[in-house]
């Protein structure tokens, strides 16, 4: 699965942008109707079914009801925002065996074309 940043990016904006915008509605609507249920959010989408931060990811938590999802943002070398937990990509990515002479491997030692270049969770099929 290659990285996709700006979707992905666009699409954590997206979330962000309701979340600032949502909660008036939410207090307005919580008055007139009362509601117990906990907010359930898919922290990085669903990382059981699908790499986390990913279109897939958000998509799988979707499919299980899920209505919000939180992913983490992190700038590349040159400037490029990619949703990214880590700070290194070596957790979530085949970055050590792509440059292995590139340790600690943090994102912002990495431009966005070589971070595009990796391996970001195919072996989830």
């Amino acid at each position: 699965m290659q990285l996709r940043p700006a979707v992905a990016v666009a699409s954590a904006l997206l979330g962000v942008s309701a979340l600032l915008t949502g909660p008036a509605h939410a207090h307005s609507t919580a008055a007139a109707t009362p509601s117990h249920a906990p907010l359930v959010i898919g922290h990085r989408g669903s990382p059981v079914s699908a790499p986390e931060n990913t279109l897939a990811s958000v998509d799988a938590a979707a499919r299980l009801g899920i209505t919000w999802v939180e992913n983490d943002v992190q700038r590349t070398k040159d400037g490029a925002l990619v949703v990214l937990h880590d700070t290194t990509l070596s957790r979530t990515t085949d970055v050590e065996q792509r440059y292995p002479n590139r340790s600690p491997w943090r994102v912002a030692d990495f431009t966005l074309a070589e971070i595009e270049r990796l391996d970001a969770g195919s072996w989830y099929g």
